[in-house]
């Protein structure tokens, strides 16, 4: 069964922004080995969400990474 682009659009749109609360708490919090290593690992997912939403046709501008 194939999921609609819609569908698989705001799937990646709603781990994105579950990505950037986890980003932002990790910013406010003391960082441990851990924590970077995790915060490097969402940053690589949200580059690769951001692929997958400009495959679908999404709008994402260049510069929203970071």
């Amino acid at each position: 069964m194939s999921t609609k682009p819609s569908e698989q659009m705001m799937d990646l749109l709603k781990e994105l922004v579950l990505l950037k609360a986890l980003d932002q708490r990790h910013e406010t919090g003391s960082e441990s080995g851990a924590d970077t290593a995790e915060h490097e690992s969402r940053k690589n997912r949200r580059r690769e969400i951001e692929e997958q939403i400009r495959a679908l046709g999404g709008p994402l501008a260049s510069g929203t990474s970071g």
